[in-house]
């Protein structure tokens, strides 16, 4: 099974192209802590390439910047490819994400943001509003 799951920070903005049959593909990288050793010094983090496709690439350009938190559901791919001004064979391990789901809360300036959308009604909103307790029900004969 080839599956893979990782949470980090992305290290710059998302760059979104198209390819020559109008699909969306979003690259973009992601820093992965490792903490810290015995001694309390921070690990060097883990550097992951990703590539999102189609609806997932346009969200995360529109809505990821540099520094958002995200949680990644993918898988391993290798590109393969042939150095042109060397000729040697090249390959590169990155994830090819199935989800990308945005754990940086948005912030006040966010909202006031145009590219964002309207925030979406909740299951909450269509319920009635629950009443305050009346205290003359009390004296009702049942």
């Amino acid at each position: 099974m080839n599956r893979w799951f990782g949470i980090g920070n992305l290290t710059d903005d998302p760059e979104m192209r198209y390819t020559p049959q109008g699909t969306a593909v979003t690259s973009f990288s992601i820093a992965i802590n490792n903490g810290r050793d015995r001694e309390g010094n921070d690990r060097e983090p883990t550097y992951v390439d990703i590539t999102a496709w189609e609806k997932t690439a346009e969200n995360v350009a529109e809505y990821c910047r540099k520094g958002n938190k995200v949680a990644i559901e993918g898988a391993l791919q290798i590109d393969k490819w042939k150095d042109q001004e060397t000729g040697a064979n090249r390959k590169k391990y990155l994830i090819r994400a199935f989800s990308v789901e945005f754990l940086t809360p948005r912030s006040k300036s966010d909202d006031d943001d145009d590219r964002r959308p309207a925030r979406r009604p909740s299951r909450d909103d269509d319920r009635p509003a629950r009443r305050a307790p009346r205290d003359d029900l009390d004296d009702l004969p049942f």
